[in-house]
Parts: structure tokens; sequence; C-alpha cells
């Protein structure tokens, strides 16, 4: 976690990531901008990251200290510095002289002197010094896909030693909407009120629409849309996370962007301002999990990758299952594995034409479930071509609700797949424990076309 949002947290944040062991990349209150370091605003910018590194130097969860955000890229990478040597050669070096002295000299003595032993980084991203950040060094912040507009595809194939910032937007879902939107002659993604409400203006909704286009049936009906863009970030953060993670140990480390709002708003958040998480929310505390399976094709291979963050090696029964989207298995696999301790392996592998059969590749999907000796199940689903060319099933889903203490168990099934299932209560403030999933066929696998969900 990070923070650039011009706020020091108050302390019950960092409590309660010291109790849940939450690792806090914690900037100091700059970023994408220049200061005049000097006189008065660099004794003020020099007592407040004192006072700020002694509240917070006792808390285990501060992992490092940054100087700021982008600065560094700014004038190196943004052309900055080369407007201002055409603008003023001496102004250009008075503004790099007291970069200099804040972000490599004052802030890191600082940190060295109140919070020893605390690691600093002068900005975010950064390689080395006095240059632009690379990816084969550092942190590096990659926006290719979303602002550059390449493929989802191409977080597959990006490397870097850490990604500390990427991301990618949607719209909250309609409840949200409707609480800044109540009015239906204003549900269009273009309207005044959601243009107001939009933090990448126009720009940002024909990213979206292209995007979708791009991979998924664009629906026209306002509500469906808001759905379908929440899927669409969903899987695009989460492709990134398991690539990501995929090539451990050369990439050691994913923060997405970002993480909530301060305002109700489309954005590249994971929670909306009213505390709803958003599709991606779901997908990515899948993707963080300890352990990560991860399916990919690669080549004309299916390769599965486990992931462990574990600090032991764990012994467990990986299952493969090919099925086609109204319940039929068509494929199956199963065998046992060891998982080594703090590794990225690929431990299986098939040739497409033998695990696809007589198959095409827009009738089915592969499910990757891996279960461990202490009973922890991680599952994933994998699609072979792009949503918009599979023809899913019109599909039935039963549910039972029951009571329980704090809420209600709701469970349901359906004999066919069912792909990002959307549970929500009309004009009520709710939270389900799950949402967006995907609803296996019933009849395929016992006890796994049945998500239970409690939601308060």
């Amino acid at each position: 976690m990070s923070g650039a949002d011009g706020v020091y947290e108050d302390d019950c944040f960092y409590d309660l990531c010291d109790q849940y062991g939450i690792m806090v990349w914690q900037d100091f209150m700059f970023a994408c901008s220049l200061y005049p370091f000097e006189g008065e605003f660099k004794e003020n910018v020099r007592q407040e990251a004192i006072d700020n590194v002694k509240r917070l130097r006792n808390h285990p969860s501060i992992a490092v200290w940054c100087g700021n955000n982008e600065c560094n890229e700014a004038w190196f990478g943004w052309g900055w510095k080369s407007y201002y040597e055409k603008l003023n050669p001496e102004y250009a070096k008075t503004i790099w002289s007291q970069m200099q002295d804040q972000y490599f000299v004052t802030l890191p003595e600082i940190v060295s002197e109140y919070a020893s032993g605390t690691s600093y980084r002068p900005s975010s991203p950064f390689s080395v010094f006095g240059q632009v950040s690379n990816s084969k060094s550092g942190d590096n912040h990659y926006w290719s896909v979303w602002h550059s507009k390449a493929p989802i595809s191409d977080y597959n194939s990006t490397r870097s030693r850490f990604f500390s910032e990427y991301g990618f937007q949607s719209f909250p879902e309609f409840e949200s909407v409707k609480r800044y939107n109540p009015y239906e002659k204003d549900w269009n993604i273009a309207s005044d009120v959601m243009m107001s409400h939009q933090r990448g203006g126009d720009y940002a909704n024909n990213l979206i629409k292209t995007y979708l286009a791009n991979g998924y049936k664009v629906p026209e009906d306002f509500e469906l849309f808001l759905y379908v863009s929440q899927i669409l970030q969903g899987d695009a953060v989460k492709t990134a996370i398991e690539a990501h993670r995929r090539d451990k140990p050369y990439c050691m480390g994913t923060l997405f962007w970002q993480h909530n709002d301060c305002w109700p708003v489309a954005s590249w958040s994971s929670r909306d301002y009213y505390g709803r998480w958003k599709a991606q929310h779901y997908f990515a505390r899948e993707a963080y999990r300890d352990i990560l399976v991860s399916p990919i094709q690669e080549n004309e291979d299916l390769n599965v990758y486990i992931v462990s963050d574990r600090l032991k090696d764990t012994k467990a029964i990986l299952t493969i299952q090919l099925i086609d989207l109204n319940g039929t298995l068509i494929n199956s696999y199963k065998k046992s594995v060891n998982v080594m301790a703090n590794t990225s392996e690929k431990l299986f592998s098939v040739k497409l034409p033998d695990l696809l059969k007589d198959k095409n590749k827009n009738e089915v999907v592969a499910h990757v479930q891996l279960e461990t000796t202490d009973h922890s199940v991680y599952q994933n689903n994998y699609f072979f071509v792009p949503q918009k060319e599979i023809d899913f099933p019109e599909t039935h889903i039963s549910r039972s609700i029951k009571a329980i203490i704090g809420g209600f168990e709701i469970s349901l099934q359906s004999e066919e797949f069912n792909r990002g299932v959307f549970l929500s209560i009309q004009d009520s403030d709710h939270f389900f424990e799950n949402n967006y999933f995907d609803l296996l066929p019933g009849k395929n696998n016992e006890g796994e076309g049945q998500d239970s969900l409690d939601f308060e």
C-alpha cells in the first residue's frame, strides 16, 4: 500500500496494518509537481517530515519511505527538464538542485536519523540517479495498458522488477450511481451528471468502450454497461497481478492503482466512494492469496503455474478440468504436486489439441483447482478466446436463503456455466462476502456449483 494523496493516515490505519500484516509503502506528501525547496517552506517540510517519521517509526508495517510520487519521472521522462532548460537554463539548474536537496539529502537524512534501518527511496518510479526509470531495476509505473491503449494481454509479456503502479477504470455499480444520479433521464455515461463524475473525462469513457468492444459484448442498457465495465476492470487487473506473480523472482512486487475514492466517480478504484467492492476488489483478493493457481495459454500449450508465498513447501492435489458451457466434462487431469516454498513453478502442461479433443476454443472453459493438505482450496478459470467470441448459454440459477448470525447465507446452483454472477439488493446498503464470481455447473463437480455468500 502507498499514500500520495496529501494526507498522512491516522494512527488507527497503521495499527490495523500492524495487526493484519499489511506492509505500507509510505510516500511523503509530494506528487507530480515541483516544489520551491528553500526558505520557510523547506523548514516547514523538514519539521513535518520529522514529526511523521517519529510518529510512525515504531509501526512494523512501515516497509519503505518514498520521497515523492513521479516527480523524478516527470523531470526526466515527461519533458519538464527540457522545457525549463529552454525557458531558462539557470532556473532549470535551481530546480534540479532543490530536487536533489529535497529527495536525496534532507528526507533520507530524516529517515536515517529518526527511523534508522527503515528503507528509503527518493521517488517512485525510480531506478538510477539522474535518469528516467527502467524496467530492469527499481520499480515501474506501467500505463501502456490503459493510457497508451495497449491490449490487456500485454500484461502477460511486460516485465519489471517491481510494478508499483498500474490500473484500469470502471464505473461504480448501479446502486452507487443512483445515489448521485437518481434520475432516469441522466442514466447515460455521457450525460452531464455522469461526466461530472468521471475521473478521466470523455477520454476515459472512450477507453472503457474501446476495451469492451475489443474483448466483450458491449451492452446498450445503462445498468448492464456499468456491470460489464467492472468485469472488464477486474479481468484486466487480475491478468496483471497473475502475470507479475508468475514472473517471480524476477518480479517481486505488484501494486495496482487504486484502492478507494474520495468522491463518487468512475475511476481506477477497487472500492467505490460508498465502500462497495467492485469486481476488481474481489478478483484482486483471490489473485493476492498466499498461493496462486494461474493457467495460461503459451503457444499451443495450456500451462498451469503455481506461485507460493508460503515459507514452507506444500503438498497438494492439482486438478484440471475442461468443461463446456452446458456443464459437460470434456477432459480432466489430476496429479499430486509439491509446491516449493516462495517460488513460481510451471507444474502442469498439456498440448491444446490433446486438451480440447474435438471442441472449439469458444465452447469451453478450463477450471483449475489446487487443494493443499491443510484443506485450503485455490481455484481459477481460463478462457481461450476473448469473451465476446463465446456464446454463453441462457442460464437458470436456483437459490436458497437462510438467516445466519449477522446476515444471511445464499446458496446458488446452476446446470450451466455462469460468468461473473453479480448479486445486489435494490435501494439498500449491503455487503456480499463474495460477488462477481463464476458459478460452475452443479453436475460437473460435487459441491463446486454452489457458492455461499454472506451479506449484512
